[in-house]
């Protein structure tokens, strides 16, 4: 009994000493060890065992929905453009119009790249600009592509002072002939998209695409097929891919001539009108430099002429001197104003908000109080005045 007592037993059932090792057992492999040690696993947690079966659970289940609203989800409703034997506007004429843009703005090869002025607070100012060709039937695109965008940090004064964010910005829609040269303006003859991935029409603005960055070929699908399923609407393809759902037209817009239209802030953009897409879309669509005659609308070239002339009106003050400005532009549409006037309501234009305290300017001379050292010193009627004596057009100043 007491040599019983002495002596242990191993798992096997090998007699031993007690507390010595199991010399007799034999060896245990890796497997078997796994298997042992997983109930001991499973045992010391549980609850997270559970956590996780249950979140797998929930995966499973949001794909299973995903994919059953994928199928019901309609496929790409436009088609493929038909043929089309109609006569066309004529190769490269479709461009930017230059006499129906921003100061600046100033384009480069070939009015294929569009730079927007950087200094002298010119940073601060949206510019815009038309192409001179407006469509009024059938379905047809466009592209565009940020090439640069810049940033700065500018000094500036006051605690009511602000610059407006973002810093670079693009917008892209549709605007009548003769409208505001900035989209986005809370009129209502334009629509846009823009690179912040929201759409506008009016006052009203939506979150429908996510945002565009460099080096991304943004298409503008135009559909004005009443009978096709996303007739009057517009969309957004980025690098060949629908990046937002068709927005419709205003109806207010239906039956004009609707000119593309860009309008940006501290970026390069490369516009293509065609006749061959940079990034193809799904389904074949033709570009608008390829566009019938019969649908667009050619805006008129301007009046040549050996010589542009410069007005500058004299007046009384408080006697009326604006309200002959604008009668005069008015009866003479070809003559751009460039005063301060023009450079405050164009910054309000461009997201910038004035100071409400300590404004001494009068009817006849608006006071440019923003806080910001370029926009009050005078240095953007400074840069502007030097872009327009070389801009080729008639100035009332």
């Amino acid at each position: 009994q007491a040599s019983v007592a002495l002596l242990g037993r191993s798992p096997a059932g090998c007699p031993r000493p007690a507390g010595s090792s199991p010399a007799c057992a034999p060896p245990v492999s890796p497997a078997m060890a796994e298997k042992e040690e997983a109930p001991k696993d499973a045992e010391k947690e549980p609850e997270e065992a559970k956590e996780e079966k249950a979140e797998t659970k929930a995966e499973d289940e949001e794909m299973g929905e995903g994919e059953a609203k994928a199928e019901q989800k309609p496929s790409e409703l436009e088609e493929d453009a038909p043929a089309d034997s109609r006569p066309r506007v004529a190769p490269g004429s479709v461009a930017v119009n230059l006499a129906d843009s921003t100061l600046n703005i100033l384009p480069t090869g070939g009015k294929r790249l569009l730079v927007t002025l950087r200094e002298g607070g010119c940073q601060y100012l949206l510019g815009g600009i038309r192409a001179n060709v407006g469509l009024k039937s059938g379905r047809y695109m466009l592209e565009v592509r940020i090439i640069e965008t810049h940033t700065h940090r500018e000094p500036h004064r006051g605690s009511d002072s602000r610059a407006p964010h973002p810093q670079s910005l693009m917008r892209l829609g549709l605007s009548t002939s003769g409208s505001s040269l900035m989209l986005a303006d809370g009129g209502s003859s334009s629509i846009s998209f823009d690179s912040e991935g929201f759409f506008t029409t009016g006052k009203k603005r939506a979150k429908v695409a996510p945002k565009i960055g460099r080096d991304t070929t943004i298409a503008l699908l135009v559909n004005l097929n009443a009978g096709s399923p996303n007739g009057n609407t517009v969309s957004l393809f980025r690098d060949g891919v629908r990046m937002s759902e068709p927005q419709a037209i205003p109806e207010e817009l239906l039956g004009k001539p609707l000119y593309p239209h860009l309008t940006m802030k501290n970026v390069t953009v490369e516009v293509n009108f065609g006749p061959t897409p940079l990034e193809p879309l799904p389904f074949v669509c033709t570009m608008l430099g390829a566009a019938a005659k019969a649908d667009v609308e050619v805006a008129p070239k301007p009046i040549s002429a050996p010589k542009r002339e410069v007005v500058f009106p004299i007046g009384l003050p408080e006697r009326g001197y604006f309200d002959f400005v604008d009668r005069f532009l008015e009866k003479n549409p070809d003559y751009e104003e460039l005063s301060d006037r023009k450079i405050v309501e164009w910054a309000g234009k461009s997201g910038l908000s004035r100071p409400t305290t300590g404004s001494k300017a009068s009817l006849d001379k608006p006071e440019a109080s923003f806080g910001l050292p370029y926009m009050d010193d005078g240095s953007v009627r400074r840069v502007l005045g030097h872009v327009a004596a070389v801009a080729g057009r008639n100035f009332v100043v």
